[in-house]
């Protein structure tokens, strides 16, 4: 039987850190994004991890036996490249959603990165039987999310506007005690939900005091009229 391993991302240095957890020691340090690592998740009963990031991908990894990661990278897909997502990705989108529990099903029933976008609440019943309405809601609103931020990629939005918690345009940005700019709502949630730790660093917030971004918030508005401007019928 496997080590168990558990993975941890460093978002400052652009790094995940696979080590094990009875032993402590470190098994391998990836650091193939440009950008900096916002999120990881390891699906259940799959021999993958996945990796997201500032850079707009998600690295999937390949895991020798749950002990130690190939060297090389299995794939890394950009957000615009959804369509082409395969059922492995599609399984470790879901689990970096907190939908882990829905894994076995999609993958019985083949869904890949096209079939995920043309979920809607009947085939989600009839297709899938999933028979829970609250969990069918969830899932449609996430693949929605995902396609908002398929819209927010083709349109260029720079990375400093976007929240790093929900990758959406802020409209109310405030600098929290780690230094990095969130949308109030996002972070005032995250805290919310005793999460007393950066979503960014993963260290401890030293101060829960919000602070609003005024510079930042001109910046946004100043980008979003000259977006209007540009894209205003002649």
């Amino acid at each position: 039987m496997g080590s168990v391993i558990k993975c941890y991302h460093r978002s400052v240095d652009k790094s995940v850190i696979i080590y094990e957890t009875i032993t402590g020691n470190i098994l391998h340090i990836l650091s193939q994004h440009t950008r900096y690592v916002t999120t990881c998740a390891l699906p259940p009963n799959l021999p993958l991890l996945a990796s997201g990031s500032m850079d707009k991908t998600v690295n999937i990894w390949q895991l020798d036996h749950g002990t130690c990661v190939k060297e090389h990278r299995v794939e890394s897909r950009s957000r615009s490249n959804i369509e082409d997502w395969s059922e492995d990705e599609v399984s470790a989108w879901l689990s970096a959603e907190g939908l882990t529990d829905l894994v076995h099903i999609f993958k019985v029933n083949n869904i890949d990165g096209k079939e995920l976008l043309n979920l809607t609440k009947e085939s989600l019943a009839n297709d899938l039987k999933i028979e829970s309405l609250g969990l069918r809601n969830k899932v449609v609103r996430k693949i929605e999310e995902l396609k908002i931020r398929l819209e927010s990629t083709s349109c260029s939005i720079p990375d400093e506007f976007l929240c790093p918690i929900t990758r959406e345009l802020m409209r109310d940005p405030v600098i929290a005690s780690d230094g990095y700019s969130y949308e109030r709502m996002a972070i005032e949630n995250w805290i919310s939900n005793k999460k007393r730790s950066s979503p960014m660093t993963n260290l401890p917030l030293q101060s829960l005091m919000l602070t609003p971004n005024r510079t930042l918030k001109m910046a946004i508005n100043r980008w979003f009229e000259i977006q209007e401007t540009f894209n205003k019928p002649t």
